[in-house]
């Protein structure tokens, strides 16, 4: 048998060590490409968490539920990229009496009782939703560019009082596949914020509100008391002020009960809002006198509306008893500028000349004569 040359074999196996070595080496490779992704995504929570951070101390800082809303609308739009940021508000819920004047139809929308529960946004904290394929019946025309939306429960299950919705154009920014810890946590947030800012701005209101009328009280007045008019409501801004004492009073309690003269001066307070903006402020200086300060309003203006007042008071009864009203009126020109005691005493000086003549009638205080 003739010898035959082996073909030469350039592969030839790989001993356990540089099959190790390779392994290792793959490892690393794998190793140090998780470890980059883990750092970036390290890196984007810490700048999520710290824009999140900033956006608690804004909101902490906020004076009112007003003001916490508008901030959040602001910081979400401005710090998160968003396309929507929305509030919607249960007008039957503990939020429903709060002042939103400052927020438009686009930021805030009011809801009737129970839609919340109806859309089922009451069972989860977080709702993410792909507008293409799930739609949400609450997005308006407007809102036609939005591709995802994320829905956050503002309260408790039992007792929800909003939702924010958070929107965007990237359909994948809120996919329903993904992680909703962080949103849940904003969620909590802000709905323990706007509860508590809501009840200390109850707690607030009724320590300067009569309980009887709704009006304000004396405890109102005191932070302008002793301040320039123009302080309170701006410079050069006419104010007048109509200072109320209900005619005989003291025998309306005395002949038909503490509950009848209750009965009088809820209504003297009915008939005065009725002549006024809503934003006047009505104060029950105590017992039945009430002063009415009128920012912006000249003099023959409040003279009519005093006028308007006596009318209609006139008019009314107590138990088939006639009413009447003695009022005082003082005025604070552009160029005065009195301090708000000081209009209030010209008025309450003008009141008692009425009571002096007779009562049932509009008396104005007389300005200073130069010597």
């Amino acid at each position: 048998m003739s010898n035959k040359e082996t073909p030469a074999n350039d592969s030839k196996p790989l001993d356990f060590t540089e099959r190790r070595t390779q392994a290792l080496a793959k490892e690393n490779a794998q190793l140090r490409e998780y470890v980059s992704t883990m750092m970036t995504r390290l890196h984007e929570n810490d700048k999520l968490f710290s824009k999140l951070f900033a956006l608690e101390a804004s909101v902490l800082a906020a004076g009112d539920p007003e003001d916490m809303c508008f901030t959040l609308l602001r910081e979400l739009r401005s710090q998160f990229s968003l396309d929507l940021v929305r509030f919607w508000f249960d007008r039957d819920s503990l939020i429903g009496s709060t002042q939103m004047s400052a927020l438009s139809d686009q930021d805030l929308i009011w809801i009737e009782a129970g839609e919340i529960n109806a859309m089922g946004l009451n069972r989860r904290h977080v709702w993410l939703l792909q507008m293409e394929k799930d739609g949400f019946p609450w997005m308006q025309p407007r809102d036609e560019n939005l591709e995802s939306i994320a829905l956050l429960r503002l309260g408790t299950q039992d007792k929800p009082f909003g939702v924010l919705g958070l929107g965007s154009n990237d359909k994948d920014r809120f996919n329903p596949n993904q992680s909703t810890d962080f949103l849940q946590h904003l969620a909590q947030i802000i709905s323990l914020s706007l509860e508590h800012a809501i009840t200390h701005e109850r707690l607030a209101r009724l320590a300067i509100t009569d309980a009887l009328t709704g009006t304000q009280n004396r405890r109102f007045l005191q932070p302008y008391s002793h301040q320039p008019l123009s302080s309170w409501f701006g410079k050069d801004v006419p104010v007048a002020a109509l200072f109320f004492d209900m005619d005989g009073f003291k025998g309306v309690n005395d002949r038909l009960g503490h509950a009848a003269g209750d009965d009088a001066l809820t209504e003297l307070c009915n008939i005065i809002r009725k002549h006024v903006r809503a934003q006047d402020p009505l104060i029950r200086m105590g017992g039945d006198e009430f002063t009415l300060l009128l920012p912006s309003c000249e003099q023959d203006k409040a003279q009519h509306i005093a006028q308007q007042v006596l009318q209609d008071v006139q008019k009314s009864t107590v138990k088939d008893e006639p009413m009447s009203v003695s009022i005082g009126l003082s005025f604070s020109s552009e160029k005065e500028d009195l301090t708000l005691t000081q209009l209030i005493k010209k008025a309450d000086k003008a009141m008692y000349v009425a009571k002096a003549l007779g009562g049932n009638r509009v008396e104005t205080a007389q300005e200073k004569v130069e010597g």
